[in-house]
């Protein structure tokens, strides 16, 4: 019987907004006592320890975000099924770059893409013809051992990053168990820039809980949804924007600057005349824009919102695509204000692995 497959997913309200964004490990028994069985990865900071509402309705200060653990418990009913809390037992780990395993690089990059009438985007992987993924290999990599000393031990519960080209792995890895160290395995700082650069949301700062839905945040992009997968809480409206909806937001990559008064281009060629990075506003601050001709033109409708953030300047945001669009081509200024009331220009990078927009006489369906 084949191994079940990790994944990174979202769990949804019958709104389609997203509750929670997820990764699947499938855990394997180390002995007999042990069962099979799965482990949830997930931002907790959605729901505080006393938001343990049971309601299935949309969320609101009457029925608040549910804790995951009381989500699940929901759909148990009489099913010999065991949830219960494991985070005291693991460290999530992410390994990116040169030294990864041969069968492990570059293996998210999609073969192809699908694209919906809305906008909407999946990618196509042709795995039947990739080199398979020598996981004995990739774990002894993980813990830093050689190939020839045998299994890994302690085991560790792993998969391959396939929302963007270049994630690597993710790892979960027992307490007090530090895996390899070389190259990609470093600070919390530092896996928010690699994923921010990427294009890759993740966590509440990102996918803010009864807020996003799934297009907004690139789960189409990033594999994170099935358009022909029926039943599961939010399809309804998740495939009917596929079919007949618009896709008219993107969490984008942008670059911060205080001095710059230019906006990028598609291209990326625009530099700032200052090279200071401005330390960013908190999650959720206001998008605001400017137009740069001087011809009268109506005010501008609000571009979205600042997301996650790094010392470095880089940051991600929700704008919508009328105002990426248009500050990609010279037209419009993008900026938040700082604590002091000073702006802070917002310059759009596109992931280079994004697809390419397609013409309409290559839409699917």
């Amino acid at each position: 019987m084949a191994q079940p497959t990790p994944l990174g997913d979202v769990l949804g309200f019958p709104t389609g907004r997203i509750m929670y964004d997820i990764f699947i490990y499938p855990y394997i028994p180390r002995s007999p006592e042990e069962k099979s069985g799965y482990i949830v990865e997930y931002d907790p900071r959605a729901a505080s320890a006393e938001q343990t509402s049971t309601s299935a309705q949309q969320p609101s200060a009457k029925h608040p975000t549910p804790t995951l653990i009381s989500m699940l418990k929901r759909y148990i009913l009489r099913s010999k099924v065991r949830v219960r809390d494991v985070s005291e037992n693991w460290d999530v780990w992410a390994m990116w770059g040169s030294s990864l395993p041969q069968s492990i690089k570059d293996i998210a990059r999609p073969d192809d893409w699908r694209w919906g009438r809305s906008g909407a985007v999946e990618p196509i992987y042709h795995d039947a013809e990739r080199t398979p993924v020598d996981r004995a290999e990739a774990q002894n990599w993980i813990l830093g051992q050689d190939n020839q000393s045998g299994p890994a031990e302690p085991d560790t519960v792993w998969m391959v990053d396939r929302r963007a080209p270049g994630m690597g792995i993710r790892a979960l890895v027992p307490k007090g168990v530090k895996p390899n160290s070389s190259d990609g395995s470093t600070s919390s700082d530092e896996y928010t820039l690699h994923r921010i650069k990427l294009g890759v949301p993740e966590g509440v700062d990102d996918i803010p809980t009864q807020d996003s839905f799934p297009m907004d945040a690139n789960m189409d992009m990033m594999g994170g949804v099935d358009f022909r997968k029926g039943c599961y809480v939010g399809q309804e409206l998740t495939v009917r924007t596929y079919h007949t909806g618009v896709i008219r937001k993107r969490v984008v990559p942008v670059l911060l600057d205080s001095q710059s008064q230019e906006t990028s281009s598609s291209s990326g060629d625009t530099k700032s005349a200052d090279s200071s990075r401005p330390l960013a506003p908190p999650p959720q601050t206001a998008v605001q824009a400017s137009w740069l001709s001087e011809s009268p033109r109506p005010r501008p409708r609000a571009p979205g919102k600042l997301l996650s953030s790094t010392p470095d300047g880089y940051a991600l945001a929700l704008l919508r695509l009328e105002a990426l669009k248009a500050a990609e081509s010279g037209e419009m200024r993008l900026f938040v204000t700082d604590a002091d009331n000073q702006p802070i220009s917002l310059l759009p990078r596109r992931p280079e692995w994004w697809p390419s927009e397609t013409k309409e006489e290559e839409w699917t369906e």
